[in-house]
């Protein structure tokens, strides 16, 4: 049904996305679309280019507002996919391609449609997220479903972890949907209309510890944050440290949050005195 497949994205997980699309049916791709991002540290922006190169895939670098308009004109796709992909598609844009857009987003929607949904999930302590994968209309995150998995997050999972899960949930999505989706033989349902919620953008600034919380609120905040993200921080001396590695203190620890209220030489860690008596154990400083 779908023969003509654009693929949008980059980072790792896009690379991986288009990998998977290319082996399971090669002949379907007809170009990418991507960005030099590499002021990214997320970026794989030279595997993307070499991996295009390898497999004779036409490829388009945008810049600026990154509008696709010229692109979707040029390839003339059935549909197109998206995965790791930080630009507005409007609904004019999409109205162009007769299968629409199909996107990823790592939430179990409705549930964390915006930014930044798994950062938030773990800053709040979920015990579970996942992912999605769902057609774009005009709404944010709001489109039809076409295939989820939940993810569950574990005690001592960081987000890199989290991050690992989904991948691989992502590739067992491609092989078990994609050529389906391609031949119309998957069905999509709408959205249900409880447990919505939106995360904001986050900027590192945003990363700045409160040490006045539970040490379990802390503990959540450092690994939502830890790479391949910038890091939560704090500042000692007036210098700034970055705090990449933490676990909760199993005693109660008296002092003024935001103290350093233990130094172990031997076992190379400090405790920092956290609210409500509890403390955290740094592990990996910066």
């Amino acid at each position: 049904m779908y023969q003509r497949v654009l693929f949008i994205g980059s980072k790792r997980s896009g690379l991986n996305a288009l990998t998977k699309m290319t082996k399971l049916r090669r002949k379907a791709i007809i170009g990418c679309i991507t960005i030099d991002d590499r002021s990214d540290s997320r970026s794989v922006f030279p595997e993307i280019l070499k991996f295009c190169e390898q497999e004779k895939i036409s490829i388009e670098v945008l810049a600026g507002s990154c509008d696709i308009t010229n692109c979707i004109h040029k390839y003339k796709p059935d549909i197109c996919f998206v995965i790791g992909w930080y630009y507005l598609i409007s609904i004019e844009i999409i109205k162009l391609v007769k299968g629409g857009f199909i996107g990823i987003h790592n939430s179990l929607l409705p549930s964390y449609r915006g930014f930044a949904p798994v950062v938030w999930a773990m800053i709040n302590g979920e015990k579970d997220t996942g992912f999605s994968v769902f057609s774009f209309d005009e709404g944010m995150d709001t489109g039809d479903i076409w295939f989820q998995k939940a993810i569950s997050i574990g005690e001592n999972d960081y987000i890199e972890d989290i991050l690992s899960k989904i991948d691989k949930g992502i590739e067992g999505f491609f092989d078990e949907k994609y050529e389906m989706i391609l031949d119309g033989l998957c069905d999509v349902y709408a959205q249900k209309s409880a447990n919505i919620s939106y995360g904001a953008k986050r900027v590192p600034e945003d990363g700045k510890i409160n040490w006045g919380e539970s040490a379990a609120v802390v503990y959540n905040f450092i690994r939502a944050q830890s790479r391949p993200y910038a890091g939560t921080f704090s500042y000692y001396n007036g210098k700034k440290i970055t705090i990449w590695k933490a676990k909760k203190f199993q005693y109660s620890i008296y002092g003024k949050p935001g103290q350093i209220g233990i130094i172990d030489k031997k076992n190379e860690c400090i405790i920092v005195v956290c609210g409500y008596n509890t403390g955290i154990l740094l592990e990996e400083i910066e």
